[in-house]
């Protein structure tokens, strides 16, 4: 992926194992959210193949990829704020509407639908101890309360990968253990795969099953937690060296 003269991802290949939680990490301007922007379809790569369940994702239309099964949060929160916590979540649900355009401008089995996305969304808030929220507007929530809506959001579309850019960004230390827990458990919950995106190095150790490691483009690193936060490139380049 180049921008100009400036090549921001150089020949970077991993995989990240199915069930499991893959870290991405690496200093600023390392490349982290292009890979991420290139995967769901927001940037159009030069070359390379980005392979999910045997199809290549770079030969996919964008608005195609939640409906294979992968989702993402931004560093930045994308909710509505008059909307509702329930209504929020509901528009990550409408990528698996069973109505297409002909139906829905005649309003042919619109009324079903809503009903049951509606009834899966609050499910969804449920499972997230968000439920007692459902009926509240998104605007005034704590901001640690909001990260947890805007997963709920993208769980809402059913993924099986599900991409978290920077979700610890903003976050208060308590607010970062409990979101530490959070990702552990709806990995478990909804049976993703999950590839992070973080600067939060303790939080990233403790959750990660694999962890790969990028700088200026390029994977430098790969492995389990342990082997990465002791590879010597790693240390120099992002860790930083020990006193």
């Amino acid at each position: 992926m180049r921008f100009g003269g400036v090549v921001a991802l150089d020949g970077l290949s991993f995989t990240v194992g199915e069930g499991n939680i893959c870290a991405l990490i690496g200093p600023n301007g390392a490349g982290k959210t292009t890979m991420f922007n290139v995967v769901s379809r927001l940037y159009e790569a030069d070359n390379g193949r980005v392979t999910f369940d045997g199809q290549d994702l770079l030969a996919l239309p964008p608005h195609k990829i939640a409906r294979i099964g992968v989702a993402r949060t931004f560093q930045n929160l994308a909710l509505f704020p008059a909307l509702t916590v329930l209504e929020n979540v509901m528009v990550g649900a409408h990528t698996n509407g069973r109505v297409g355009f002909t139906k829905a401008m005649l309003q042919i089995g619109v009324r079903s639908e809503e009903k049951r996305l509606r009834a899966e969304s609050r499910s969804i808030l449920e499972r997230l101890s968000l439920g007692h929220l459902a009926d509240r507007p998104a605007v005034g929530l704590p901001f640690g309360t909001l990260k947890r809506l805007e997963f709920a959001r993208a769980l809402a579309s059913s993924p099986r990968l599900l991409l978290l850019d920077e979700p610890a960004n903003g976050l208060t230390h308590g607010e970062v253990d409990e979101l530490g827990e959070t990702i552990r458990e709806i990995r478990d919950q909804f049976s993703l795969s999950i590839l992070l995106v973080e600067h939060h190095m303790a939080m990233v150790m403790s959750i990660s099953d694999e962890v790969v490691v990028m700088d200026f483009g390029r994977k430098i690193a790969e492995g389990t937690p342990d082997v990465v936060r002791n590879d010597p490139m790693v240390i120099e380049a992002y860790l930083g060296a020990p006193a």
